[in-house]
């Protein structure tokens, strides 16, 4: 299914586009204590985010891997991004965000992914969801807890520039989240 373009209160939740690059570098992909935890490396330059960002607009298409760039609906200005793409050693889809430091913590994160997992849950078919975040990444744990995950276990995961992190892995499981 293409990625479709997704409403919330306060956000237009659309595709990736490779002219945003030099907002995408210099809002996040390029900030060092946004992207402290993140598993992908820290964008070094503009080409940088617009060969990854030319990578998700092959993405577009797949079912596999669904990613937004969130912009605000007042201001039109492009804040983060998320999605949820298919892990294979988990069997289920697993949920990721990312947004610029000016945004924290005011709940906007959590609003794009409670918009994401409804669409998982009433497009895709699906009812399980997996995300985890690292252990020194507390607030990352907030947004999950908020939008419904419970902690499951324990972990860790590798950045590609091969750091490790021990996490905290959580499951999101339709039945403990239906309102009915």
């Amino acid at each position: 299914m293409k990625t479709p373009e997704l409403e919330t209160e306060r956000m237009i939740l659309r595709t990736l586009k490779e002219e945003d690059a030099g907002e995408i570098f210099r809002r996040w992909t390029g900030d060092r204590e946004v992207n402290r935890y993140m598993n992908y490396s820290l964008h070094k330059t503009e080409e940088e985010t617009a060969e990854w960002l030319r990578a998700e607009e092959e993405n577009i298409e797949k079912d596999d891997n669904y990613t937004w760039a969130f912009v605000l609906k007042d201001t039109g200005e492009l804040i983060g991004s998320g999605g949820i793409c298919y892990n294979k050693d988990y069997g289920m889809f697993e949920l990721g965000y990312n947004i610029m430091k000016k945004y924290w913590g005011q709940g906007i994160t959590t609003e794009a992914s409670q918009r994401i997992l409804k669409f998982g849950v009433d497009d895709l078919g699906e009812s399980c969801f997996f995300g985890r975040h690292a252990k020194e990444n507390p607030a990352s744990g907030k947004v999950m807890e908020k939008t419904g995950f419970r902690y499951w276990r324990d972990g860790y995961y590798e950045t590609m520039d091969g750091v490790r992190f021990e996490s905290r892995e959580y499951k999101w499981i339709l039945a403990e989240n239906s309102t009915e």
